[in-house]
């Protein structure tokens, strides 16, 4: 009787860890979605280097990892590139790397698990950039939103403190601006 209720005891015990366990183990869904929108962005920058607005074929490469305001922006942006083009004024966006806080890009990153936040999550990313035997290092913040099911890009904060045109900026903020010329 003393045997069977040990294992009765025993069994529950187990049974009330997996929930604690199974949190332990949830996968972090929107830091996933951040990865793989910078490893789908870096290998179109080692294919086809982006600079300043991505074209319309490199945009489409990598706009299913933003929510579609973003998208939208994006192209409209595009669009307000072309009209500056056209009327001989300076044409905005034309240089650097618009999705980190380094006009120079990257050549490696790591990003930190997830957290809440007004939009939905966020994560810290840490850049490096390895040229001419140097290496710059320096965090941005990642923000995702959840639409449709699926954890997305919603806006890249930039962090460095080198980058004063776009310090305490955001990619949003930066290219939402029309007229732009």
């Amino acid at each position: 009787m003393i045997r069977h209720f040990l294992s009765i005891a025993l069994g529950l015990s187990l049974l009330s860890t997996l929930p604690v366990n199974a949190a332990k183990s949830e996968k972090d869904e929107a830091r996933e979605a951040a990865i793989r929108f910078f490893d789908d962005y870096a290998a179109l920058q080692k294919n086809d280097k982006v600079v300043g607005l991505p074209n319309m074929q490199q945009l489409d490469a990598i706009s299913q990892h933003f929510i579609p305001k973003l998208h939208r922006i994006f192209y409209i942006s595009l669009r307000e590139q072309h009209r500056c083009r056209t009327r001989d004024k300076v044409t905005p966006w034309s240089n650097g790397d618009l999705f980190t806080s380094n006009d120079a890009g990257f050549t490696s990153f790591t990003i930190e698990p997830s957290i809440p936040n007004q939009f939905g999550r966020q994560s810290t990313v840490h850049f490096s950039l390895e040229k001419d035997g140097k290496v710059q290092r320096w965090d941005d913040e990642v923000i995702l939103r959840k639409e449709n099911g699926q954890w997305m890009i919603y806006d890249i904060e930039y962090h460095a403190p080198f980058a004063a045109q776009k310090a305490g900026k955001s990619l949003q903020s930066i290219i939402d601006k029309n007229p732009a010329c």
